[in-house]
């Protein structure tokens, strides 16, 4: 079989969308605005006096981490996928923080993207104003919160066909002031579940989520 053409259009502004979000919140431009109502999730966690500081008040610097190097992609391990190259400045990724996109193929040939970013702004305010302007600029569609990942993370999802079945899943986690995302896309002859994308997703996010470092 021949290995159908490479169409790097949709995937770049995938990837654009993606990130854009990490930029507007950085540098307090606004975005589009949100869909009629579609608000956020906020997560309280008041803390006695005296008592230990709960989850949310975690800090973390992920500016010098390397997460080409130190994302375990053995999730992925049963989709077989071979990585062409990486990059960990993509386009619009937002300081201080860090990141790793993972230009991919199937067996049969169909393009697959693997984006992780982890972003460490100075206060847990501005994080939480990062996590929750996804949903404003984000063309994947909303597909609920998720439990057991930080203090608060919600996922989407998205299915195209530019020549071929392309599916896409992004879990977004925020755990102090930390905001990791992470993007799944897979191409191939039939759409891949949400079911499978997100379970990989979530397991690389887990791991991720252990080895940034803290302040």
């Amino acid at each position: 079989m021949t290995p159908p053409p490479r169409l790097p259009v949709v995937p770049v502004v995938g990837i654009l969308l993606l990130v854009a979000s990490a930029a507007a919140a950085c540098t307090h431009r606004p975005g589009p605005s949100p869909s009629p109502d579609r608000s956020s999730p906020t997560v309280s966690s008041p803390v006695a006096s005296g008592a230990k500081p709960g989850p949310s008040a975690l800090r973390y610097n992920a500016s010098s981490f390397d997460l080409c190097a130190r994302t375990d992609r053995r999730p992925l391990a049963d989709l077989a996928l071979t990585v062409e190259q990486t990059n960990d400045r993509p386009t619009l990724t937002p300081d201080p923080g860090a990141a790793c996109l993972f230009e991919m193929r199937t067996p049969d040939g169909y393009m697959a993207n693997l984006l992780v970013r982890a972003a460490t702004p100075a206060s847990i305010e501005e994080a939480e104003g990062l996590f929750r302007s996804t949903r404003r600029v984000t063309a994947m569609d909303f597909a609920g919160a998720v439990t057991g990942l930080g203090d608060e993370a919600e996922a989407y999802s998205k299915e195209s066909e530019p020549g071929f079945k392309y599916s896409e899943y992004k879990v977004s986690v925020r755990s102090g002031n930390l905001v990791l995302d992470v993007w799944l896309a897979v191409g191939g002859v039939a759409f891949t579940p949400v079911a499978t994308l997100a379970e990989r997703s979530q397991a690389i996010a887990r791991t991720v989520l252990t080895q940034i470092p803290r302040v």
